[in-house]
């Protein structure tokens, strides 16, 4: 199944695997959200409007006329079977198949009760008023999955591209790495790559969330799923549309549904024994008064099958999903992508916030310090063109912040020489055979691991080393700059909750501590390789009440990502490889999204509570004066409210979640 096969699939059936109440435990045993696509609007109205005269004629004739019996019978009988021969027919399907405690089981059993003991208007009342809740609740849940759909629905017919100095219409999924796609003034960006000619600017605010436009000319790398506002880009394919952003995008949100919150799991199987004890009640409702107490039998039936009516667990089982499928909706419409609702709950939980620095808290875009030459050839030694070369040339090929910041600077002095052989050294820095000869770029524990006695610089900032195998040539310091809302952020999630920050990194201690105290964090560990931040994390969550979220963009904090509680990746600008390791990623590069997220996540866990007491609480209620009597000649209208209305309440309690997320933004 290719991709866009894949995406129509999710498009047909259970992307929004919520509104499949028989997944998550209901005991519906259909698709709340596609129940009526057999059937148009119009049938529907016909079948609804048709039904509700004739039991209002029913009701007419039999109260207020002298018309014989069978006529208003015949009226009830007729109304019943149009509207309700559906869920009779389902609820035969549901005792074939084992799924005995459904919805429409309990409907049945209600409404054909209720005629057995000449209520007739509350039978057919009872499938009426059921079938029309069932076709309000498919809308609101279709509302939900096509606000998420439009927002990410990116797929485009076709993408323009230049053949043999032609520009030609294909499909996105035959466009291959390398070829070049021109994008039009208003038109979307539909696969990664880079400008190769034009300039305009961008709307990102699809993927990121930030409305501000952003310039982009030759060179500028550009996402998918991003509009051009102004001007004609020629972009060069970098990726393939599979593995585009926006694709991976469709892709998260899709797969989101399949790791379920804890909440969730627990309401499923809440539901699977709700519903079995609550008809067991409903039974001994009607059997046990008129047994053991001279009840009369009619008014005890009556009472049990509102009982029964009320009984079903839909409200609960279809908004808690519905509620948080609406966060993560919300989420992403602010540039936060959250894979799974289980993440959006932990989110809300975590009270350690763990970070790397680089390009996390700092900006990753290295200002230029120093240069010490100790054993160039510089004919003057203020010069120092020789050891910038050499180091450019060595991180020619490496995708570190402090590498593309060194090429952005000094890639003019390499050009003259011949690079070969790229290492990396996780945590260290990279080698190159730059025109024959083996160089080290990196920090002090490269240097020390080549052997060569070197001296380390006293000024603040981050130092690259350069060696050979034999002797010491220099090296150049850069300073990073913090971005400029990490101090708010880190200071909004301490309001929020997160009771301890800390800050991992590989640089030196002195940076460490200058960059922590200017941002306001808690903790700090210095000059630490992958597997050290990793143990600092394992140390972290060893206290029995840290829910630990670690920060990171790197390919280098892929493993402390996988580590952690809770991974956030720095989305658009990380590595595919953090990306993937990560439970949440931030399609920008601002630490702000991450108090936005954990809003938007505790504002759904109180819905979702909310929810719960609401559904649990009415039903309850309802079952109670059911049993006492309280309610009597209207106990059946009150259960119907029980089920469909409180099941379209929390419904639309559910979606609020989303429009918080617009709040936000």
């Amino acid at each position: 199944m290719n991709e866009h096969e894949h995406h129509n699939h999710h498009d047909h059936c259970d992307c929004c695997h919520e509104a499949h109440c028989h997944d998550d435990g209901c005991g519906c045993g259909h698709d709340h959200e596609h129940s009526h696509d057999t059937e148009n609007k119009g049938e529907f109205l016909f079948k609804v409007i048709t039904g509700a005269v004739l039991l209002a004629a029913g009701y007419i004739i039999s109260e207020f006329t002298e018309l014989p019996d069978f006529v208003s019978l015949l009226c009830f009988g007729i109304s019943y079977l149009l509207v309700g021969f559906s869920i009779l027919k389902e609820a035969v399907e549901g005792i074939i198949h084992g799924n005995i405690f459904n919805e429409c089981f309990l409907m049945a059993i209600a409404s054909i009760g209720a005629f057995a003991i000449g209520e007739y208007t509350e039978g057919c009342a009872v499938v009426l008023l059921y079938t029309v809740g069932e076709f309000l609740q498919g809308m609101a849940l279709g509302k939900s999955r096509k606000s998420i759909k439009d927002m990410l629905e990116m797929k485009p017919a076709a993408v323009k591209i230049m053949r043999d100095g032609q520009v030609v219409e294909i499909k996105p999924e035959e466009v291959k790495i390398g070829d070049e796609f021109i994008v039009n003034a208003g038109e979307r960006i539909d696969i990664d790559g880079v400008i190769v000619n034009g300039s305009a600017e961008v709307d990102m605010s699809a993927l990121t969330g930030e409305s501000i436009p952003v310039s982009m000319a030759k060179g500028s790398e550009m996402l998918s799923g991003a509009v051009c506002l102004d001007g004609t880009l020629t972009i060069r394919a970098e990726k393939e549309y599979k593995d585009s952003t926006v694709s991976q995008i469709l892709k998260m949100v899709e797969e989101s549904n399949d790791k379920k919150s804890k909440t969730e799991k627990f309401i499923s199987r809440f539901a699977k024994i709700y519903t079995p004890v609550v008809c067991l009640i409903a039974l001994l409702i009607i059997v046990i008064p008129p047994l053991f107490f001279g009840g009369e039998w009619s008014e005890w039936i009556y009472r049990g099958l509102s009982a029964l009516v009320v009984s079903c667990p839909c409200a609960i089982v279809i908004s808690i999903p519905l509620g948080f499928f609406s966060g993560i909706g919300a989420c992403s419409k602010c540039g936060i992508l959250i894979k799974g609702s289980d993440h959006l709950e932990m989110l809300a939980k975590c009270n350690v916030g763990v970070f790397d620095k680089t390009g996390t808290i700092t900006s990753g875009k290295f200002e230029y310090v120093n240069c010490e030459c100790v054993h160039c050839h510089c004919e003057h030694k203020a010069d120092h063109r020789e050891l910038l070369g050499l180091i450019a040339a060595c991180e020619k090929f490496s995708d570190h912040p402090i590498a593309k910041s060194v090429s952005l600077a000094f890639g003019q002095y390499a050009d003259k020489y011949t690079v070969e052989d790229a290492k990396n050294y996780a945590g260290m820095g990279v080698s190159a055979v730059v025109d024959g000869k083996r160089y080290y770029a990196g920090n002090e524990k490269l240097m020390a691991q080549v052997g060569v006695d070197f001296k380390e610089t006293n000024l603040i900032g981050t130092a690259i080393y350069l060696c050979s195998d034999s002797e010491f040539l220099g090296d150049i310091v850069f300073a990073d700059i913090i971005k400029q809302d990490s101090r708010q952020a880190l200071s909004d999630m301490k309001k929020m909750g997160i009771t301890k920050t800390v800050m991992l990194t590989g640089d030196k201690e002195i940076i460490a501590k200058d960059i922590a105290e200017r941002a306001g964090i808690d903790e700090y560990y210095a000059k630490l390789l992958p597997q050290d931040k990793v143990q600092k994390v394992r140390e972290l969550k060893q206290d029995p009440n840290a829910v630990v979220l670690y920060t990171g963009d790197g390919i280098n904090d892929a493993p402390v990502l996988a580590e952690a509680d809770l991974g956030v990746a720095m989305g658009a600008i990380g590595s595919d490889v953090a990306i993937e390791a990560a439970d949440i990623v931030i399609m920008g590069d601002s630490l702000s999204k991450i108090p936005e997220g954990r809003k938007i996540s505790r504002k759904t866990m109180n819905i979702v509570r909310e929810n719960i007491v609401f559904s649990i609480g009415v039903k309850l209620l309802i079952i109670i004066g059911c049993a006492v009597g309280i309610f009597d000649e209207n106990a059946m209208w009150l259960a119907v409210f029980g089920d469909v209305g409180v099941c379209l309440i929390a419904i639309a309690n559910s979606l609020r979640a989303m429009y918080y997320g617009k709040k936000i933004k």
